[in-house]
């Protein structure tokens, strides 16, 4: 409670916690997200120990831990389940979708957000409202017109020619470009830098291109971390769309999917999958968890 004595903002304050009242406040609020925590890793820990355990053993027992918990146990199942899954490929096909994904977005959505922020060319105020009203349109209605785009595009029509983008990562990359969420986060982070910045570079002769790689991406790195975490961790979940449009190019949600109707796999197997696939989001938040929790600020980031 020491940490409590010059708090002054919040729910409670450092004298509402000196009353019996807000002690029993603040040890409710504490175990109700105790009981939240718990709830919330508790299927998490029981995944990574079932696929320690044996077939038999997930059946007959109700053990919540191994019977076996040696280290040789472990490395033994770790690799005769990497082994015969064979996610290799699948992981290959997802790390270059990701990284796609990554490219298109910063470009295409740092160019907007610089468009719409610095250039302000005519008709912008328009442009922007039809940018905003697209995130309040529902997924759904986009999916069957993006289908057809996807089949015969850029023309979403049947008329003789046009590019069939299916088994291809373009539907996905095109996607993340079209992130209204993205463009509203640069374009946030640059209204916050100068436009002496743009000025002084113009009259060194530098272009809008320049402009824009050279001071305005630099300047807003932390939003380049924030979006760089949220493309990333969402590519690879990523599992709809892929299941639409991709047949060949498997990535891993898709695999670890279609180990369903594969009756020759062991339960245990499957759950290795499970955690094989869950590895890179852990290891990105265990990396990022600072930019991640800090990414509702990054909006207002100054130069």
């Amino acid at each position: 409670m020491k940490k409590f004595k010059s708090k002054q903002t919040g729910v409670l304050s450092a004298s509402d916690l000196k009353t019996v009242k807000g002690q029993a406040i603040y040890w409710t609020f504490i175990a109700i997200l105790v009981v939240a925590a718990i709830c919330s890793l508790l299927p998490a820990v029981w995944t990574v120990l079932t696929a320690f355990k044996d077939t038999q053993e997930i059946y007959s027992s109700f053990s919540f831990l191994p019977k076996d918990m040696s280290w040789d146990r472990f490395v033994t199942r770790i690799t005769e389940s990497w082994g015969y899954l064979q996610l290799g490929e699948s992981f290959i096909n997802t790390i270059v979708l990701s990284l796609g994904n990554l490219a298109v977005s910063i470009i295409v959505c740092g160019f907007g957000g610089y468009v719409l922020s610095k250039l302000k060319p005519t008709g912008t105020k328009l442009i922007f409202t039809l940018v905003v009203w697209t995130m309040m349109m529902p997924s759904q209605i986009r999916l069957v017109p993006n289908y057809i785009s996807w089949l015969h595009f850029p023309f979403a029509a049947d008329i003789g020619f046009g590019i069939n983008l299916l088994d291809t990562y373009w539907p996905m990359w095109l996607g993340a470009g079209a992130n209204t969420f993205s463009v509203l986060l640069f374009k946030n982070a640059f209204d916050g830098l100068s436009n002496s910045y743009v000025e002084a570079a113009k009259l060194d002769g530098c272009t809008n291109y320049g402009v824009f790689f050279k001071i305005m991406l630099p300047l807003a790195m932390p939003v380049i971390i924030f979006e760089s975490i949220n493309v990333l961790s969402a590519a690879w979940s990523e599992f709809f769309t892929p299941l639409l449009v991709l047949d060949k190019n498997v990535v891993v949600p898709l695999s670890i999917y279609r180990l369903q109707s594969d009756t020759g796999i062991q339960m245990n197997t499957y759950f290795m999958a499970l955690v094989f696939a869950s590895i890179p989001p852990f290891i990105i938040f265990a990396f990022f968890q600072k930019q991640i929790m800090g990414g509702v600020n990054i909006g207002g980031v100054k130069g």
